[in-house]
């Protein structure tokens, strides 16, 4: 699989349920918190580091922070074009990531929908 056959289905494979954010998640902006939860499916099929950084002072600030693959940040699409520059991402772990219980069970659910996806 290339990133652009990746990046086609996880927009598809996104829902309410599998972001972060579930009240501003809408059909027009599928990947709206869903950052960790694809940086982790993205290491699974390409490898790479999970990276995290501050969106402290930025426009996106209520999110907290933001998650990418190091080979790729499927995710920037959800800030519609103004993907904040200058960040300082810092490595973070699998075990990380899925240590947070929501965030392993919309992980779960993310790869079961891509998977679904991806044997149609």
């Amino acid at each position: 699989m290339d990133k652009v056959e990746f990046q086609n289905i996880i927009r598809k494979a996104g829902s309410r349920e599998t972001s972060a954010d579930p009240e501003n998640w809408s059909a027009e902006n599928p990947l709206w918190g869903h950052c960790a939860v694809v940086s982790l499916l993205a290491q699974d099929y390409f490898g790479g580091l999970i990276l995290r950084t501050s969106l402290e002072g930025t426009a996106f600030a209520e999110s907290s922070s933001h998650y990418k693959n190091e080979k790729c940040d499927f995710t920037d699409g959800q800030f519609l074009g103004n993907t904040p520059s200058n960040l300082d991402y810092q490595p973070k772990t699998r075990e990380y990531l899925l240590s947070n219980d929501n965030t392993f069970l919309r992980y779960t659910l993310l790869k079961s929908n891509f998977e679904l996806l991806l044997s149609n």
